[in-house]
């Protein structure tokens, strides 16, 4: 059964629907599986997964707790959305490849080449060979860069005032406060945000467009039929979205901090569990991108584990696609079992979710 119809129904209707769509074997032994996550998880108010799965006739959303630690009436219902944190670097992957595609970028540019000149000349100034350094090194986490956030001061700052907002000219700056390169450019994998920073500076410069638009114009929402996704600040938030659950960081409601903390292309977006799983399916279907071979960089450039702004791990001893987020979002694909497995689980401060996905993918084995 598909969530999706039911946007538009009461919101008080909505959140008191059964957590099973139907009698299934699979969708029951799924369902245990949350149910069983939260009873192990105390610390975590709810869980929301959607599962794709068409040799199952499977299209579905799973939930099982509430939306709010502090309101235990407020069931968590299939349609809410939520923030996605470094799921977002999948989009900002593919929206470059398809600058890549439309002729306007090329994977071994040099940052030299495509950064504002103020950047550069910050960069330089802290050892970055910049003329070395390219887009495909930044979206793969193999250019050098340091991350801002891996410097436990950021996380300090955010907690002693989480209304703060932040700018991305403020994060480089700190980045190049607090850290030097991390290695020469393709000499190792390291993940950093701040390159994914970077690129949306790099994005915007070449659309002319704020970030979150030039996303969501570059992938086209509208077809892939993403109706609940959208950038804070940058998008309104859609009609056909739901309400937004609560995230937590450890006991913190985070759901008034500040989006600015993590705004600039290492995250950004707003979703559901649904548009999640359906956008990533597609992607690694190759039905984002017009090219295949665009489809195919994004999967064989790079380093294990990672590659072009996505993950390659093994699930079940199956290749499985997909990235995780700071908040604990969570999406992958499985090419092998046609199973896509996205959702959110509402603390930080939890088993993870691409463990959650794991223990999932051994309940769908259960069931060949």
């Amino acid at each position: 059964m598909n969530y999706r119809s039911l946007i538009s129904l009461p919101l008080v209707f909505l959140l008191t629907l059964p957590a099973i769509a139907s009698d299934s074997d699979l969708q029951q032994r799924f369902q245990g599986t949350i149910d069983d996550f939260l009873v192990a998880n105390p610390e975590v108010p709810g869980v929301v997964v959607h599962f794709i799965c068409p040799t199952q006739e499977l299209d579905w959303t799973a939930v099982a707790g509430t939306s709010e630690v502090d309101n235990p009436d407020r069931i968590l219902g299939p349609g809410q959305t939520f923030r996605i944190a470094s799921n977002t670097k999948t989009y900002v992957a593919a929206s470059v490849m398809r600058l890549v595609e439309l002729g306007k970028l090329d994977l071994d540019d040099s940052l030299a080449d495509r950064l504002s000149p103020i950047y550069c000349e910050k960069l330089y100034a802290d050892g970055y060979d910049l003329k070395s350094m390219t887009i495909s090194q930044l979206l793969s986490h193999t250019s050098g860069m340091f991350e801002h956030p891996a410097d436990p001061r950021y996380a300090e700052a955010i907690m002693a005032n989480p209304q703060r907002v932040w700018t991305r000219d403020e994060q480089l700056d700190l980045c190049l406060e607090w850290g030097d390169p991390v290695g020469k450019p393709g000499e190792l994998f390291k993940y950093s945000d701040t390159g994914y920073l970077l690129l949306g500076s790099i994005v915007e410069d070449i659309t002319g467009q704020s970030l979150g638009r030039a996303v969501h114009s570059l992938l086209d929402y509208e077809k892939l039929g993403l109706d609940a996704t959208w950038w804070e600040i940058d998008e309104k938030q859609p009609s056909t979205s739901g309400p937004r659950a609560h995230q937590y960081y450890f006991k913190h409601d985070t759901t008034d901090w500040d989006c600015s903390l993590d705004l600039f292309g290492g995250g950004g977006l707003l979703t559901d569990a649904y548009d999640l799983a359906w956008f990533l399916r597609k992607l690694v279907m190759g039905e984002v991108l017009a090219e295949p071979s665009s489809t195919t960089a994004m999967m064989e450039r790079g380093t294990l584990p990672y590659r072009l702004g996505i993950m390659r791990v093994e699930m079940g001893e199956r290749l499985a696609w997909g990235h995780t987020g700071f908040w604990n979002t969570f999406a992958f694909h499985l090419p092998e079992l046609d199973l896509t497995i996205a959702g959110s689980i509402l603390n930080y401060d939890s088993e993870r979710g691409q463990d959650l996905a794991d223990k999932l993918v051994s309940d769908y084995l259960k069931s060949e």
